[in-house]
């Protein structure tokens, strides 16, 4: 079967609040302006020839465009032809979007027709904004040349945010292109159609091959968001709480924190990744860590595994001795005798059988 990730283009269809728990975010990119109703999807500096769909739109206007990404990284990107709230995404059937003499009986087992990336961008526009394009670039470059419509042109709409509402003929024109940083960059990218009941467009999206699933977590991000969800507001506010006093290295109020009982030391902090000794080492508070190991009964040689890390087991003082910023004086000291003291409560006891406790807990 040809490749269609249902759930990857239905996630265009989901509140914020829903993307969110999937890692992703919405970005409005701006308004296109369709003057023909024939449809472009292409990398605007490598194939600004590239011919329209050959399904058309029957609706004139401004139409938004959005984004979804991950940690700024674009996984989708839509545009709009009908209202999103008004639609149900499982009434929707989908369809690739498909240029002349291409047909989908041709694909294999997940093949696709896609536009090529070589600019690590992507775009829609409208076939009257394809000429106004080539009209700007030919009367740049019998200005110049040396003329590069990247550089020249698109590089400082394009800016940090790797989005440009770019008009070829200049602000106020009838056409315009919507341009956004194309997934991974370079590569082909698939655009399917969202078609209701009556067979009309109300969405065309590309799918930039970022995720799987309609999900951008991996299974770290899983991982995180399980235990997160285990712990209760209470103990998640006080986690991040002793977290943040150990990276600041206030003793007193990590202290405070520790006699109330609902955060430990050698727990992970959600908004950290890592425990709050871990933080203390990291920042080199000396104090802080010194509190830290005191609240523990023993100090267990490993650390917990972190979500960002794998599960490899590594004690606090092996973590210390591989930082490359140098300890200040005492907290290698510190963490070695806090370690021998462990090896030898752990000498006296029978050896646990199997997985080491934390092992298991975070396995």
């Amino acid at each position: 079967m040809a490749y269609l990730d249902i759930d990857n283009l239905q996630s265009v269809f989901l509140d914020d609040d829903a993307l969110g728990a999937r890692h992703l975010h919405r970005q409005p990119c701006g308004l296109l302006n369709i003057t023909s109703g024939r449809i472009v999807a292409c990398d605007p500096l490598v194939q600004p020839e590239r011919a329209a769909f050959v399904r058309s739109v029957n609706r004139r206007g401004a139409f938004p465009v959005e984004v979804l990404h991950d940690k700024g990284r674009h996984a989708l990107a839509v545009l709009w032809l009908g209202e999103r709230g008004g639609q149900r995404a499982s009434d929707l059937r989908w369809e690739p979007a498909l240029l002349e003499g291409q047909s989908q009986d041709a694909l294999g087992d997940d093949e696709f027709f896609g536009y090529p990336v070589d600019a690590g961008v992507g775009c829609f526009m409208d076939a009257d904004a394809a000429k106004a394009m080539a009209e700007r670039e030919a009367r740049e470059s019998e200005k110049s040349v040396h003329f590069n419509y990247y550089d020249d042109v698109l590089a400082e709409e394009l800016g940090s945010a790797d989005i440009a509402n770019h008009y070829p003929q200049g602000p106020g024109t009838a056409n315009n292109i919507v341009i956004f940083s194309s997934g991974w960059g370079d590569g082909s990218y698939p655009s399917f159609w969202a078609l209701d009941a009556a067979g009309e467009p109300v969405a065309l999206v590309t799918d930039f091959l970022t995720m799987a699933g309609g999900d951008a977590r991996d299974e770290n991000d899983k991982r995180s968001d399980a235990y997160k969800a285990s712990l209760s507001p209470e103990k998640l506010a006080a986690l991040d709480a002793l977290g943040a006093a150990a990276v600041a290295g206030d003793s007193s109020l990590i202290r405070s924190l520790l006699g109330e009982g609902l955060a430990g030391a050698n727990e992970i902090v959600p908004s950290l990744g890592e425990t709050a000794i871990t933080s203390a080492i990291r920042m080199n508070q000396l104090e802080a860590l010194r509190v830290l190991l005191g609240s523990m009964p023993s100090l267990p040689m490993p650390m917990p595994p972190l979500f960002y890390t794998g599960d490899e087991e590594e004690s606090y003082l092996v973590y210390a001795r591989r930082l490359k910023k140098p300890r200040v004086p005492g907290l290698m000291e510190l963490l070695e005798k806090s370690e021998a003291a462990a090896v030898a409560a752990a000498a006296a006891e029978p050896a646990a059988a199997g997985k080491s406790l934390w092992k298991r807990l975070f396995s």
